[in-house]
């Protein structure tokens, strides 16, 4: 696992994506980038013909490496990121007119946006077992399956029907006033703080997380600042991609990110999430680009509380003052009777979910009659609109088609409502509406049929086509409202199966490409799963590596920083386990009478017998060869220890003159 202080400069040179010699193209970009290139055999990098400079804006993808460059070049290009200076250059107008005029239209692209910085957050408690370290579900690894899901949709779908970027920007928490609006001045403050003590107390065989926080589901270490600043800055290039009318900007952009950020509220950190991505993303847009309203749906499979939560608190409906976000738990309490605030500066948020009643926040043993009024609140008034939707069982696939025709259809219906509302009521100023939307998607895979059955324990999903059909309904709707401006989020999705497919079936639906169940059958999935793991190997043989599943698991592990795939092992359990009596429920499992989001009731990661009842798990598709019946897949039996971050040998420190320096071995971490 990494530890260390937050990733210094050169970490994020080596960390860019690393893409195959045959899908280089010229640099295009002022931020030193390649353009990928459609149509190319993997297999025959070589013998790729090269295409014309000229024809270069008419296809590929885009994705943001560094390649070699003389030092001196690379010095005076990192003290122009380091400091957010640029020259001050002022063409003669022909030649930005003639410049301008070779940038691509990227208006009927998806811009794939990976954030390198979010594999800097990682489990550090290297003495609890090996059996606790299986449970941990959100990992570094997720972001794996993730890319092998963008490399099977952009074999799919075509390489010039997507952007691929890498964000190595970043904020500062503590002076993020996006960050703030959501969390309040002390919530980043006290985050960074505990990040920066993390390192001691877990040396120290200590819980590096508060007592009263669910140490479950919450941990942290000094690579988690560095992560969420990341992630944070990815969500604001995203927003600048998609804003931003110039020349060169897109309509619709997937964000590859973790952790999640849907049950984050204002001050209290919960199921996984520090930080709310998706609301500190609506107030950059507020803030930069006029904003004035958002829509949030959400397909996790649990009930993003704290994105609700949020949408209240800004509303202005509730009774507090202005102070409140300065301490949430002690704000409850205040001794003088605060006043009403009866409107506050910022978007018009609606809040629409699609989740679980059954599971995390609601789930026996952790619900309270709070939770599940929540989770179930349906209200469009007063410039707020929120509504909740149950998923249902299904024993058909004609069943589902029911299901989402009569009730989960249901949100994209509302949010219709509240956004012709406020079209209708807009004021008009200068000849010109005030009257501007986005679409927001928190974009959870944990819900699919492909998901661990432990995470699905109350026995609901979605067919993989659900993530293609819904997104394609999202984009129908920010056409007819938000100019087609959607920006989508990763959330939760926590088997390697259910991401790998579900982020595949998301890109198609985004792009707007024709779904076909084929792509999704058993043997499929069960061949992009195998792909996310780390001793993964291509077949040897021509004819399979033209597979186009094959294809797309190479493409997929390229997009990831250096060493990622790699086979790693978990950190060694032989240290003792500390006498501290406050691990005894970490070690043995959860609180009493608790259910956190992360329980896995021991379960395999991967089960396609999670498919609708009735619906045939052998697969009759012509896309994959056919195994002997008595075939045994052995991949099916995932070993967590492959998924778990490798763990380096040392420890950096930053000088004084700013160098970084290995300041400590640490042999005795290695398994």
């Amino acid at each position: 696992m990494i530890m260390g202080p937050p990733v210094p400069r050169d970490f994020l040179e080596q960390n860019r994506p690393i893409i195959p010699e045959h899908l280089i193209g010229q640099l295009w970009t002022p931020s030193v980038g390649i353009r990928l290139q459609g149509g190319l055999d993997v297999e025959n990098a070589r013998e790729a013909p090269k295409t014309p400079a000229k024809e270069e804006a008419d296809i590929g993808i885009h994705a943001t490496v560094v390649t070699p460059l003389p030092e001196e070049i690379a010095d005076q290009i990192s003290r122009l990121q380091l400091h957010d200076e640029r020259p001050q250059l002022e063409p003669p107008k022909e030649e930005l007119s003639k410049s301008t005029a070779l940038l691509p239209d990227n208006s009927n692209k998806t811009l794939l946006l990976l954030s390198p910085l979010s594999y800097m957050h990682v489990f550090s408690r290297k003495w609890v077992p090996k059996r606790y370290l299986a449970s941990i579900v959100e990992r570094p690894q997720r972001l794996n399956a993730s890319a092998v899901g963008i490399g099977a949709a952009i074999t799919l779908a075509g390489a010039d029907a997507y952007l691929l970027e890498s964000s190595a920007e970043t904020v500062n928490l503590e002076e993020c006033p996006h960050v703030m609006k959501v969390h309040g001045k002390n919530w980043p403050n006290r985050l960074k703080s505990l990040c920066r003590s993390a390192s001691d107390k877990l040396n120290e065989n200590k819980l590096e997380v508060p007592d009263d926080w669910n140490s479950g589901d919450i941990y942290l270490s000094e690579g988690t600042v560095s992560a969420l600043e990341g992630v944070i800055g990815a969500v604001q290039s995203a927003v600048d991609r998609v804003f931003d009318n110039g020349p060169g900007s897109v309509k619709r952009c997937f964000v590859s990110i973790r952790p999640p950020g849907h049950h984050s509220h204002p001050c209290t950190p919960s199921g996984f999430c520090l930080i709310n991505n998706v609301h500190v993303g609506i107030q950059y847009a507020a803030a930069k680009y006029g904003l004035t309203h958002a829509i949030i749906l959400d397909f996790d499979l649990h009930h993003g509380d704290g994105s609700q939560d949020i949408c209240w608190k800004l509303s202005g409906l509730e009774e507090h003052d202005e102070d409140f976000y300065r301490n949430e738990e002690s704000s409850q309490h205040e001794a003088a009777e605060p006043e009403r605030v009866k409107s506050m500066q910022g978007p018009k948020i609606g809040y629409f979910s699609l989740h679980d009643i059954n599971s995390f926040p609601t789930e026996v043993g952790y619900a309270t009659a709070e939770h599940i009024k929540n989770a179930s609140t349906c209200v469009i008034a007063h410039d707020l609109c929120i509504w909740n939707v149950h998923m249902e069982p299904y024993s058909t696939p004609e069943e589902f088609d029911e299901l989402y025709m009569t009730r989960y259809s249901e949100l994209f219906r509302r949010a219709k409502q509240f956004l012709s509302a406020a079209r209708d009521s807009a004021q008009i100023i200068d000849g010109n509406k005030t009257f501007k939307a986005g679409v927001f998607l928190s974009a959870g895979f944990d819900g699919s049929e492909f998901e661990d059955k432990g995470m699905q324990r109350h026995g609901v999903h979605v067919p993989t086509s659900f993530y293609s059909r819904f997104s394609h309904d999202a984009v129908a709707l920010a056409n007819t409202f938000c100019d087609g401006r959607v920006i989508s989020l990763l959330e939760g999705g926590y088997s390697d199966a259910a991401i790998a497919s579900g982020v595949m079936s998301h890109l198609l639906g985004l792009q707007g490409h024709e779904w076909i169940d084929e792509y999704a059958a058993p043997d499929v999935v069960r061949q992009l799963e195998k792909g996310c793991k780390p001793r993964w190997a291509a077949p040897k043989t021509a004819q399979a590596n033209d597979n186009w599943i094959v294809r797309a698991i190479k493409l997929g592990r390229s997009f990831g920083p250096a060493n990622v795939f790699a086979t790693s092992s978990p950190p060694s359990s032989a240290t003792s386990t500390p006498k501290n009596q406050q691990l005894g429920s970490i070690v043995s499992g959860t609180p009493a009478g608790r259910m956190i989001l992360r329980d896995r009731r021991n379960t395999p990661v991967y089960s396609h017998t999670q498919r609708a009842p009735g619906s045939t798990t052998k697969s009759s598709s012509p896309l994959v060869g056919r195994k002997s019946q008595n075939a045994v897949d052995q991949s099916c039996l995932t070993d967590q220890s492959e998924q778990m971050p490798a763990v380096p040998k040392h420890r950096l420190a930053q000088k004084e003159d700013g160098t970084w320096a290995i300041i400590q071995q640490m042999d005795h971490l290695s398994a």
